[in-house]
């Protein structure tokens, strides 16, 4: 039997391993976790100025470019949750040093996430319009925005093989480059919505196509980066296997964050429809409301993106104490930023939320009463971001399934309807119920995460103050 090859490191890779697993875990996470915190908080405003461009169009525009974004993501969850899910393998993998594993898996996950595009998209697209009547979509959305759906929903798709290829920058640490690409590929996005929509007059298709634009040139560059650059980070054909040892362990993991993810958006989608109650103008105040605080809230999820990996890294090398310290850093910076990011959130609720209703009083009247209430989810969500980051990286998944099943399916959709069948409360009932279910899922997830804390330091005999 021929003789295996085998898989080496390169000299920057080797140290930022050593890095990872060696260094302060509050200096780990924060040079890695701040690029990447960056990004995600400039991607997010990205998303305000595509609602704050279509407003310039009209108030109904900007109502449907959210409302189809946030359906999209129910799509995008389940592949994001396969590359979220995969990379923990591959993260405890490359930890233990199985170099060679780790390059079988990469391929193989890469092979298995074109399959799953290509079968979303011979299911999806020749149904468009049943799936989107199917969740009550308003018809006047459906007439004017399916173009825009099925663009976005090819964006989509490649953002799912986008996901993996930056969730395996993280996992390597290679954190400026995420940041750099990002930022090239947002002002290539920004540039052309903003001349589609200022300069030639066009509507909201061409802010679909810009995100397309933004999603391909993320793609070329990772795969530009993927074949054949890296001994171990790599993709090759050869390398490829659907072995059931191989593959299936990722696929098992990935199962239930899928589930979580796309549920999570899905449920947030269920509320829109139910929220529809109150008419077009509230769907659209709640989308706004949601992306506004999600500048805030998306650095946060940057820092437990590059938390998972780098806890699953430290799991995989057997080295537990520095999985409580990672966790203890991610929660006290996701704190400091909920609370800096907070004060002038509430503070100028009145002034941000103007921006987006400009010539139309009633639209800002509604906006604002649905974003004051749903500008506290800001402060409590840095606690529960960390708890997740900690029960990704040890591999805890169901446990994050039933935080986000309890955040919509228990705090969220049944309080709702509540609210809409026995109170007198009209659209303000919508920023009352995302603040309510944040809070609760917030104080939840820090009980579960303190029981996982104290199994962990039993079961290896660690200290979570300090100490063995």
């Amino acid at each position: 039997m021929p003789a295996t090859k085998e898989v080496l490191l390169s000299e920057k890779e080797e140290k930022l391993r050593a890095f990872i697993l060696n260094d302060s875990m509050f200096k780990v996470i924060l040079k890695i976790g701040l690029p990447i915190a960056f990004f995600q908080g400039l991607n997010q405003l990205l998303r305000v100025l595509d609602v704050f461009m279509a407003t310039s169009i009209d108030s109904t525009a900007a109502a449907m470019v959210t409302y189809f974004s946030q359906m999209n993501l129910v799509i995008s969850g389940l592949g994001l949750g396969l590359a979220t899910g995969a990379t923990l393998i591959i993260s405890q993998m490359y930890g233990k040093g199985d170099y060679e594993i780790v390059k079988k898996q990469i391929s193989s996950l890469f092979a298995f996430a074109v399959l799953f595009c290509l079968l979303l998209f011979i299911l999806i697209v020749p149904l468009a319009t049943p799936i989107l009547r199917f969740m009550n979509t308003p018809e006047e959305f459906i007439a004017l925005g399916r173009t825009y759906f099925l663009i976005e929903f090819i964006g989509t798709m490649i953002m799912i093989l986008n996901g993996i290829y930056i969730a395996l920058e993280r996992v390597q640490g290679n954190a400026k480059r995420i940041l750099n690409m990002n930022l090239v590929a947002m002002i290539i996005r920004l540039s052309f919505t903003a001349f589609s929509v200022y300069i030639l007059r066009e509507g909201v298709t061409f802010i679909a196509i810009s995100t397309l634009l933004l999603q391909s040139f993320i793609f070329v560059f990772g795969l530009y980066n993927l074949i054949g650059k890296s001994e171990v980070f790599s993709i090759s054909l050869k390398d490829v296997t659907f072995k059931k040892t191989l593959l299936w362990p990722m696929i098992t993991i990935s199962i239930p964050i899928m589930i979580e993810r796309s549920a999570f958006h899905a449920g947030k989608a269920v509320v829109n429809t139910m929220v529809t109650r109150f008419g077009p103008l509230v769907v659209g105040g709640l989308g706004i409301s949601n992306l506004i605080c999600g500048i805030s809230v998306s650095p946060q999820m940057g820092f437990q993106d590059a938390s998972i990996s780098i806890m699953a890294q430290n799991l995989g090398a057997s080295k537990y104490k520095r999985v409580i310290e990672g966790f203890k850093a991610i929660l006290i910076i996701n704190t400091v930023q909920a609370t800096l990011f907070f004060l002038p959130s509430f503070i100028f609720a009145r002034q941000i939320t103007s921006l987006f209703a400009i010539g139309d009083p009633t639209f800002h009247d509604i906006l604002y009463s649905v974003h004051i209430l749903d500008v506290w989810s800001i402060l409590v969500l840095g606690a529960y971001s960390a708890v997740m980051a900690l029960l990704f990286g040890l591999g805890y998944t169901k446990l994050t399934l039933f935080l986000n099943f309890c955040r919509l399916f228990l705090f969220r959709i049944p309080v709702l309807w509540y609210l809409q069948h026995f109170t007198n409360m009209g659209g303000e009932a919508a920023g009352f119920v995302m603040m309510f279910s944040n809070v609760a899922v917030s104080l939840l997830s820090i009980v579960i995460g303190v029981i996982c804390i104290r199994r962990l330091c039993k079961k290896h005999e660690v200290s979570f103050w300090g100490g063995a």
